[in-house]
């Protein structure tokens, strides 16, 4: 009789699994029937990134100069690229290893494979679609 009760009590508990369990998945979109966002989806625009040195790791081709006067790019072949002054406001998508201004995309272009790198004075804000994965740098002041 004790094997049967315990058999009984545990396809019980193993069919009400979870029962009473906080749920620490994000909500839904309102109205939509879509499963939830991913954390790390909503969550690259708050994600805070420590430069080593004043250089800011995108990923292992492609850095961040935070600590410079203006807005730059370092590719891992050792070229660079020089933006507006730091003070200035400026997006540039990096494709194929080249870095483009949004206006100017080449016929080739795909998103999904391309680096967005937003300049926005104290942070300088990263997207790789490739990964899904961003963050942001705050920008260190030159010595």
């Amino acid at each position: 009789m004790r094997v049967v009760i315990h058999a009984v009590l545990t396809a019980l508990l193993l069919t009400v699994q979870g029962c009473g369990q906080r749920n620490n998945e994000p909500p839904l979109k309102k109205g939509a029937n879509e499963p939830p966002l991913k954390k790390e989806v909503y969550m690259f625009a708050t994600m805070r990134l420590i430069s080593k040195g004043g250089i800011g790791i995108i990923n292992e081709n492609l850095f961040i100069i935070a600590k410079s006067a203006k807005n730059e790019l370092s590719l891992k072949d050792g070229r660079d690229w020089t933006g507006q002054a730091a003070e200035k406001r400026e997006l540039v998508i990096v494709f194929q290893d080249r870095v483009l201004s949004p206006i100017n995309l080449p016929k080739d272009f795909d998103l999904s494979k391309a680096v967005v790198v937003s300049f926005e004075g104290d942070i300088i804000r990263y997207f790789q679609f490739d990964t899904m994965e961003g963050g942001y740098y705050n920008r260190l002041k030159p010595d």
